[in-house]
C-alpha cells in the first residue's frame, strides 16, 4: 500500500476533477491540488509523481517548464483545449501527452495506466542510477567526521513524564524534549491510538504541513518494514539495505517527513509509532555515535509512551465504571472492614439524602443507624445478605437495602450495600392489591349468587306452592327431597368456599407419585360414568417417589381430570392420557413429569389468561376453584405446572421434584 498519491491533478475546475476521480479510481490514488504553492511544496516533500495539469490553473505553463528543467523523471500530462494557444504551447514542452477537457473514459485510463508505467521505470532506473553512485562512493575513503554529543541529558524528558493524564500534552511535551535534547531543526511524531487505527500524526515541531496530514496505513510496506527490521532508519545508513526497492521506499518515506532520521517506537512487543528528526540546527551530519545516542532516547520515548497509554486505558476504564455505577438505578454504598464509607453513588446520595455533604471517609453512621447496623452486621458475618425494607422518618420514603460482605482471598475488605427507593413500587402493590381483593369479592359474590339463587328459587316455589297442594302426597313428597337436594347444594357450595379459603395444613412423607393419580382417576369415572370417555394411565420404571401429601395431590389431579371430561362432554372418541415419568438421561435429574392430556376443544379464549383466578369460569354451574386448588396443590410440593391449549385439545404439565434415590 502506498503512503503517498501516485497520481497529481493541478485544477480549479471543481466537475473536471469529479469527473477525473471516477475515471481513475481503479487505477491511480488522485489527489487535487489547486494553488501553485501548494503544488510546489508536494513536489519538494515527496518527489516524482503523474501529474495532471489543467492549463486554466495559474501559472500552469510555468509550472511546467519548471518541471521539465528540475523533475525530468515526472510524468506530465496536460489537458486543454484542443488546437487553443496555451496547448500548442505546452506541446512546445514535449509533455507526456495532450488531451482535451472531456478526454473518452477508456482511451484515458489506458493512457494513464501508461504514465503509471512510464513513472515506475524511472523511478527504478533511478534507484539503479542510486546504487551506482553508491558503489563507486565507498571505493572513495572518508575520514571520519567528529562526534558531536547531544548537550542536553536525557533528563529533559522528565517533565514529560508528568503528563500521564493527558497524551496529547504528553506528545507535544515528548517533542520539545526531542528538539531540545538532539538539538535538531525539526521532530514529530506518528503513533497508532489503537490496535484497529491508522498511524497519524500527533505533535511536531517546524513539520511541513502535508505531513501533519499524512496517514499510513497499518498494513503499509514500511510498516511491515519496521515490524521485521526493528531498527532505525538514517540517511547515513541507508547505504547499508540490500535490497533497493527496500532502500527506495525508505529514503521515499524519510523525503515525505522531511526527516534524517526515523526511529521506531515499541509497545507491548509491537510498533507503536515512530518520532523522526530533521537536520541539526548547526547543520553538522549526525555520526554513528549521535544514532546510537538517538536509540537509546527513543527506548526512554517508547517506554514513556507505552506507561501512558496504559494509564490513559486505566483512566478510561475507571471513568466508565464510575459513570456505569452512578448512572444506575439504585444506590450503592460501599464500606471498608471498619465501616468507613469509601464509594457513595448518586442515587444513593438523592435516597438517603444524608445531613452532611461529604459522606466519604465518615463512619457509616452518618447515613443513619439502620445502615451502621447492616454494615457492622456484614462485616461481622461473612455469610449472612442481608435484606431489610423500613420508611425513613425524615425523607418519609420506603428504603429496601440488601448488604454484602466484601472477601478477597478468604478476608474481609468491606461490604457493599445496594438501596432502592421502593416507595412507588410499594403504594402500587397496595393498590394492586386493592383491586385484586375487590376483584375477588365481587367474583366471589357474582358467582355466589347465580349458584345460590337456583337453590332459593326451587325452594321458593315450592314453599308458595306447599298452602295450595299440603294435601296431596306425592307432592309433599317431592317438596321434601327437592328442597333437601337445593340445601345439600348449599351447604356443598359453603364447604367449597371454606375449603378453598382454609385449606388443611399438607403432611408430607414419602409417597408414590401414582397412587394419588389413580384415585383421582377413579374417582372422576364413579362420578360421571361417561359411556364416550376413556382414561389411560401409564407410568414408566424409574423411580417414583416423592416427598408429598397424597390427599392434597389427589385432590388436585382430581380436578385437572374433572376440568377434562367437562370439556369433552362425553363426545364420541373422547379421551383423557395421564402418564408420569420420572428420571432418565434426557431429562432433569431429580424431577418428575405428569402430563394430562386430552383432546377436546381446548380452553375458551375468554378464560385463557385467567384460568387460574378464583370463580373464574364459563360454565352454567360452578365456583371455577378447579384450576387454583390444583395449582395450589402443585406449588405446595415446590412444583410447577403449565397449561398448553389449543382447538386440538389441552396438555396439562406438572413437574415435580423427586426423592434422592437411597445409595
Amino acid at each position: 500500500m502506498k503512503t503517498m498519491s501516485s497520481c497529481l491533478l493541478y485544477s480549479r475546475d471543481e466537475p473536471l476533477v469529479a469527473r477525473l476521480i471516477r475515471i481513475t479510481t481503479s487505477i491511480a490514488a488522485l489527489q487535487t491540488i489547486a494553488e501553485q504553492i501548494e503544488l510546489e511544496q508536494w513536489f519538494t516533500q515527496f518527489g516524482d509523481t503523474v501529474l495532471l495539469a489543467d492549463l486554466r490553473a495559474p501559472n500552469c505553463l510555468d509550472v511546467i517548464a519548471a518541471l521539465r528543467r528540475e523533475r525530468p523523471a515526472t510524468i506530465v500530462i496536460v489537458l486543454g483545449a484542443d488546437r487553443s494557444d496555451p496547448m500548442l504551447a505546452a506541446e512546445t514542452l514535449e509533455p507526456f501527452a495532450a488531451i482535451s477537457l472531456e478526454p473518452d473514459r477508456r482511451e484515458f485510463q489506458t493512457l494513464l495506466r501508461q504514465a503509471v508505467e512510464c513513472l515506475l521505470l524511472r523511478q527504478k532506473n533511478k534507484i539503479l542510477e542510486d546504487e551506482l553512485a553508491t558503489l563507486n562512493a565507498r571505493k572513495v575513503e572518508h575520514r571520519p567526521e567528529p562526534r558531536t554529543l547531544f548537550s542536553a541529558p536525557l533528563q529533559n524528558f522528565s517533565k514529560a513524564q508528568r503528563n500521564f493524564d493527558n497524551v496529547d500534552m504528553l506528545f507535544e511535551s515528548v517533542v520539545e524534549g526531542l528538539v531540545a535534547t538532539a538539538r535538531v531543526s525539526r521532530a514529530g511524531i506518528f503513533v497508532q491510538p489503537d490496535t484497529i487505527s491508522d498511524y497519524a500524526f500527533q505533535a511536531g515541531v517546524r513539520c511541513l504541513s502535508a505531513t501533519e496530514q499524512l496517514i499510513i496505513k497499518s498494513d503499509a510496506p514500511f510498516v511491515r518494514w519496521l515490524e521485521m527490521n526493528t531498527h532505525l532508519i538514517s540517511r547515513k545508513t541507508l547505504e547499508n539495505i540490500a535490497d533497493p526497492q527496500e532502500r527506495s521506499m525508505l529514503k521515499q518515506m524519510l523525503d515525505s517527513l522531511g526527516a534524517e532520521i526515523i526511529i521506531p517506537l515499541y509497545a507491548n512487543g509491537s510498533i507503536k509509532g515512530w518520532i523522526f528528526v530533521g537536520q541539526r540546527s548547526t547543520g553538522i551530519p549526525f555520526d554513528i555515535a549521535d544514532l546510537e545516542d538517538l536509540t537509546g532516547l527513543a527506548d526512554h520515548i517508547s517506554t514513556t509512551l507505552e506507561k501512558a497509554f496504559q494509564y490513559e486505558e486505566t483512566a478510561l476504564q475507571k471513568a466508565l465504571a464510575e459513570t456505569v455505577l452512578h448512572s444506575i438505578p439504585f444506590g450503592i454504598v460501599a464500606c471498608d472492614e471498619n465501616a468507613t464509607i469509601r464509594w457513595f453513588n448518586t442515587t444513593a446520595h438523592e435516597i438517603l439524602q444524608p445531613d452532611e455533604k461529604e459522606v466519604i471517609g465518615q463512619r457509616a453512621e452518618v447515613l443513619g443507624s439502620r445502615i451502621a447496623d447492616l454494615f457492622r452486621r456484614a462485616v461481622a458475618n461473612r455469610t449472612v445478605h442481608d435484606i431489610r425494607e423500613w420508611t425513613d422518618n425524615r425523607t418519609k420514603l420506603t428504603v429496601s437495602a440488601e448488604t454484602r460482605c466484601l472477601v478477597t482471598d478468604g478476608l474481609c475488605v468491606g461490604a457493599m450495600m445496594m438501596i432502592r427507593d421502593v416507595t412507588g413500587a410499594k403504594l402500587l402493590k397496595e393498590k394492586e392489591d386493592q383491586l385484586e381483593r375487590a376483584s375477588f369479592w365481587n367474583e366471589l359474590a357474582s358467582s355466589m349468587s347465580h349458584e345460590i339463587r337456583n337453590p332459593l328459587v326451587a325452594i321458593k316455589t315450592f314453599s308458595q306452592l306447599l298452602p295450595q297442594r299440603y294435601e296431596d302426597p306425592d307432592f309433599r313428597a317431592e317438596f321434601s327431597e327437592q328442597v333437601t337436594t337445593e340445601v345439600d347444594q348449599l351447604n356443598h357450595i359453603i364447604d367449597k368456599i371454606n375449603e378453598f379459603a382454609n385449606p388443611p395444613k399438607p403432611i408430607f412423607q414419602p409417597l408414590d407419585v401414582r397412587k394419588p393419580i389413580e384415585h383421582a382417576v377413579t374417582r372422576i369415572q364413579n362420578e360421571l360414568d361417561h359411556d364416550n370417555l376413556k382414561i389411560h394411565l401409564s407410568a414408566d420404571d424409574s423411580a417414583l417417589q416423592i416427598n408429598g401429601d397424597a390427599r392434597s395431590l389427589e385432590e388436585g389431579i382430581y380436578h385437572l381430570l374433572r376440568n377434562s371430561a367437562e370439556n369433552l362432554a362425553n363426545k364420541p372418541g373422547s379421551r383423557i392420557n395421564v402418564s408420569v415419568k420420572g428420571r432418565t438421561p434426557e431429562r432433569d435429574i431429580g424431577s418428575l413429569y405428569i402430563m394430562i392430556t386430552d383432546n377436546g376443544s381446548g380452553i375458551d379464549e375468554k378464560v385463557r389468561d385467567k384460568v387460574y383466578s378464583p370463580f373464574s369460569t364459563i360454565k352454567a354451574r360452578g365456583l371455577g376453584l378447579g384450576l387454583p386448588i390444583a395449582k395450589r396443590a402443585v406449588i405446595d410440593h415446590n412444583g410447577q405446572i403449565d397449561i398448553d391449549t389449543s382447538s386440538g385439545g389441552t396438555t396439562v404439565s406438572i413437574i415435580l421434584p423427586a426423592m434422592e434415590e437411597e445409595k
